[in-house]
């Protein structure tokens, strides 16, 4: 038999092309790998059924209208006027008879209700439209009302019992900002019991709207203003600390001079009919004492009882990877909805895990046999939560309105102080612009995606710098532990003609938005490390690395998650001179819900993978945490490949069988463009006849086996850049 020749020199199958593998280990669906059947609880509407049969009405979902939220949540929030991007609603009084609305890029309360909470659109889950004011609304304010010269930041909110206290600095001043209500004879009002640290200078605070309708006046102490309305009024007191209502430059300032020491007050905003004014001025009486804030700083009691149990289920070691479930407790007594969207471990070796309608969960009993598996509700109130990090042992959630730091003060196993580390995101008030995939590397770096670009923040949280943009829709990311390689996984649609994995360069640009041609973007976009067929990922989650000394031959590769598909995919980098293209390759076992984030236990060196449901996924449940186990079971895959001008070079995990390996019919090879324009995806087009729909074959000439068994040379004359090549 003739041996065909060595591969020629490396070539890029560069620009536009991008080389899948797939199917080598059987391109159909994989058997579900040890999971429990599916039962009602954890379950839509469209559970389990492909994600081409599902339809809008398949994921509206009234469920999160029933979840006790907890005291407060982060959300843009939909108020008379319009629509804020950060805001945090919070419940007041003994039985919640009443709410307000902060904001906290400008540090301003921008709403105060009484009777119910929030009420959820069903739509998609309740994740594409801002939440509703659900009771009688007291006052709106939709203005900026940002004061030049008086610089805002939101430090956080602390929990105690059923107060929260807000934390924030104006020109460094620290403030603290309890909302509550007042219900005497009859009459509800809206208080803000608040502390003002010393100060060598004047604060000044907008609390309302100021202009012609407003009038104000102070004697004895106390300090008062009436906002007229159309049909009422809204008026407000302001008692103690010497502060000091003032009507100025179309706002309403509170001005709390300079003081030596704590300046401490209590402002009372009530709305109403001008005959009831009076009865509001009675209240207008000095508290005898005001409120401890400082004591309020201390955690409460734990609020989120009991913890949960459930038993986890070992999948067979029938494969190199074996998928073990580990039961997420659908089903509790807070009807929390268990959309999984982050996990990682602290160093005494719990887990923690985001869920995207707002909550952190502690894990822990995560032993081999995972048979008592122990849940407590850890935080609740967040963002759209989705990503999540540990570092240094300390738990960071990534929301759509900023990283928050969790702190367990008092290690009771409920976080009481949800620190801002870092706001600098641009939260759109948009339903589909969301935030996603927290990661870090071992500088302390992190690093997220959203609409706006791939950023990374500094180990402070005081700086942000995006380093890439261009990209659709994006839902997943991934760091290298040295941060030197960064990828994303856009979504197919606009000016995306298909999945991909971008593996970013510094001001790279992605082509979403349409072309940007320059002398060194010929395309208008900067291609991705390789294109993935939208019927294989129509829905990308994260990229993870498995760490080099885990997995066997898998270790130092690279993971890529199948968010849409319930999968797990390899993702192989072909660099020549330093310019990377990628391949992908399924790998075994199949998932309850789609993958979002993944990280491996330092304890164990298992894969936690952290998966919710959507819009378009196969997936069965809601949520699911699941941990992938490499067994070390034999199993022939590829592991490597390189593109020659003659050929493609593929390496794989063991020795091969020499007369299949060297054997041309062995091999089936089609390849395929995409169209990058602006409609919605891509046909797939012909490389030979663009005109025309389809794919062409790819002749494999001969295949050589070199000496160390395990490595193939396909010899393909003719070889040229496209952007889809699919191996069998």
């Amino acid at each position: 038999m003739k041996l065909p020749p060595f591969p020629s020199r490396p070539s890029f199958l560069r620009p536009h092309l991008f080389f899948a593998v797939a199917g080598i280990l059987g391109s159909g669906a994989v058997p579900l790998v040890g999971q429990p059947a599916p039962t009602p609880a954890g379950q839509h509407a469209a559970a389990g059924r492909d994600p081409a049969a599902q339809a809008e009405g398949d994921w509206v979902d009234n469920r999160w209208n029933r979840t006790d939220v907890g005291p407060f949540l982060a959300s843009t929030l939909e108020i008379p006027g319009g629509r804020f991007p950060k805001g945090l609603a919070i419940r007041l009084g003994e039985r919640g008879e009443g709410a307000v609305s902060f904001d906290t890029e400008s540090c301003v309360l921008r709403a105060g209700w009484f009777g119910g909470f929030l009420k959820f659109d069903a739509t998609r889950f309740g994740l594409l439209r801002a939440p509703m004011i659900d009771g009688d609304i007291a006052f709106a304010f939709a203005s900026n009302m940002r004061l030049a010269g008086f610089t805002p930041r939101y430090g956080g909110l602390h929990l105690n019992g059923r107060r929260v206290v807000l934390e924030y600095t104006i020109n460094e001043r620290r403030v603290l900002d309890s909302p509550w209500i007042m219900n005497r004879d009859g009459l509800k009002a809206l208080t803000r019991s608040m502390e003002f640290a010393s100060s060598a200078a004047e604060t000044k605070l907008v609390v309302g709207p100021g202009g012609t309708n407003v009038t104000v006046a102070s004697d004895s102490g106390v300090s008062r203003a009436v906002i007229q309305l159309t049909n009422n009024l809204v008026a407000m007191t302001v008692i103690g600390g010497d502060a000091r209502l003032a009507n100025e430059g179309g706002q309403l300032i509170l001005r709390v001079p300079a003081s030596g020491k704590v300046s401490q007050m209590n402002l009372r905003i009530w709305t109403g009919d001008k005959a009831m004014k009076p009865k509001f001025d009675a209240l207008e009486l000095p508290v005898s004492k005001q409120e401890d804030l400082q004591s309020w700083l201390n955690p409460g009691p734990a609020r989120w009882l009991p913890e949960l149990t459930t038993e986890g289920q070992r999948g067979p070691d029938t494969d190199i990877l074996a998928v073990d479930t580990l039961t997420v407790p659908y089903d509790n007594p807070w009807k929390a909805l268990m959309f999984l969207s982050g996990v990682d471990f602290t160093p005494d070796g719990a887990a923690y895990v985001s869920t995207i309608h707002g909550d952190v969960w502690r894990v822990t009993g995560l032993d081999d046999q995972l048979g008592n598996l122990r849940w407590k509700r850890f935080a609740t109130g967040l963002f759209q939560p989705l990503g999540l990090k540990v570092r240094d042992g300390q738990v960071y959630v990534l929301g759509r309105d900023q990283i928050t730091r969790l702190r367990d003060l008092n290690g009771d196993g409920e976080a009481d102080f949800y620190e801002n580390f870092c706001n600098l995101t641009k939260t759109s008030t948009g339903g589909h612009e969301y935030v996603t995939s927290l990661e870090k590397d071992d500088a302390g770096n992190f690093y997220f995606v959203d609409p706006q670009g791939a950023h990374r923040v500094s180990p402070d949280g005081r700086k942000l710098e995006t380093l890439a943009t261009g990209f659709r829709n994006p839902n997943g990311l991934g760091a290298s532990p040295d941060g030197k390689i960064i990828t994303v996984a856009p979504q197919q649609g606009n000016w995306t003609p298909s999945s991909a994995i971008c593996e970013i360069m510094p001001g790279g640009y992605y082509g979403y938005g349409g072309p940007k041609i320059t002398s060194e973007r010929p395309l208008g976009y900067d291609a991705p490390l390789c294109w993935i067929p939208h019927a294989v990922d129509n829905s990308s989650g994260s990229q993870v690395w498995v760490p080099p000394n885990l997995w066997g031959p898998l270790g130092g590769q690279l993971l890529h998650l199948l968010w849409g598909r319930c999968g797990l995919m390899l993702v192989l980098r072909d660099a020549v001179d330093g310019v990377p293209q990628g391949a992908v390759v399924p790998l075994p076992g199949r998932f309850l819900s789609g993958p979002q984030r993944g990280t491996f236990n330092p304890r164990d060196g298992h894969l936690y993978i952290a998966g919710s449901t959507g819009w378009q996924t196969s997936a069965l449940k809601d949520g699911a945490l699941q941990r992938v186990r490499f067994t070390g079971k034999s199993s022939t895959m590829p592991i490597g490949w390189h593109a020659q001008e003659n050929g493609i070079t593929l390496k794989f995990t063991q020795p091969l069988d020499r007369t299949a390996a060297q054997d041309p019919g062995s091999y089936g090879i089609h390849q395929w463009n995409y169209r990058y324009a602006a409609q919605y995806g891509s046909m797939d087009w012909s490389v030979a006849d663009p005109e025309k729909e389809g794919h062409d074959e790819v002749m494999v000439k001969s295949a050589r086996l070199m000496t160390d068994g395990t490595t193939v040379f396909l010899e393909i004359p003719g070889l040229r850049p496209v952007m889809q090549m699919e191996i069998k």
